[in-house]
């Protein structure tokens, strides 16, 4: 059986710390991170001079994707997208703003890796700390409705604080997340981004990309995941025989290839 790596980051519009935009030398450092799953954050839509969505999903191979946008009046098309190898059973997008606040979204998914299917919940949370105590909570409810399944949650948390409320609430649910300095990508001090994976017995190692510094102002985030152990119980696999076809759920919609 084999593993996988995921990756998360915000790429800054394809702005470098170098003032260049180059959103082909963002999509050149994604394609040698050699993802299966990766959940980046503030891709920019063709406004811009570039279909940013279309971009990232071709250096991944033509991927499966999911994308949740916003659009500004004054950007245009903004937002994350969840790109995988791997076919993407369904995928939702889950609203998860605060009124008065920039719109943000959450991207829940069920992506079938080898040995047993994986749910992602890549996200980009807001800015201020209510604000973010709500989402985390939303957050929190989606993992709790399925504690049976393989969880990997992603994405920028926006927590400036190293152990604060995102760090025990969603390590309660998920197990001990990452911690590497991801922002400012030139010299890193805070673990804005981040990844927690309840993985069943998966051994994870992890790390900050500081090579990557000058393509963002985050340093994207890296886990690989082991191989499954011996013996381990395909329990999404068997929920998901009982439930039928691929849209059983009328809340979740096939991502396929969008």
């Amino acid at each position: 059986m084999i593993g996988i790596r995921i990756v998360s980051w915000n790429i800054h519009g394809f702005l470098g710390q170098d003032g260049r935009f180059d959103p082909d030398r963002t999509a050149g450092i994604l394609a040698d991170l050699k993802p299966d799953i990766a959940a980046i954050q503030e891709v920019i839509g063709v406004e811009r001079g570039v279909d940013g969505f279309a971009l990232l999903r071709e250096a991944m191979g033509g991927s499966d994707m999911v994308a949740a946008n916003v659009n500004r009046r004054i950007a245009g098309i903004y937002g994350q997208v969840l790109l995988s190898r791997y076919p993407v059973r369904w995928g939702r997008k889950v609203d998860i703003s605060v009124p008065g606040r920039e719109p943000r979204r959450a991207i829940d998914a069920l992506v079938d890796t080898p040995g047993t299917p994986t749910r992602v919940i890549a996200t980009h949370l807001g800015l201020a700390g209510g604000e973010r105590r709500f989402q985390i909570g939303e957050l929190c409810g989606l993992v709790e409705a399925r504690p049976d399944v393989d969880t990997v949650l992603l994405g920028d948390i926006n927590e400036w604080r190293g152990r604060g409320f995102a760090e025990r609430r969603l390590s309660a649910l998920l197990g001990p997340g990452t911690r590497h300095r991801t922002f400012p990508a030139a010299r890193p001090l805070f673990a804005l981004d981040r990844i927690w994976a309840r993985a069943h017995g998966r051994v994870s190692e992890s790390r900050a990309v500081r090579e990557a510094g000058l393509a963002s102002d985050h340093l994207p985030l890296v886990m690989d995941l082991g191989p499954l152990p011996a013996g381990h119980v395909d329990a999404a696999s068997s929920a998901r025989s009982s439930q039928g076809s691929r849209s059983s759920d009328p809340a979740l919609t096939p991502a396929g290839r969008v």
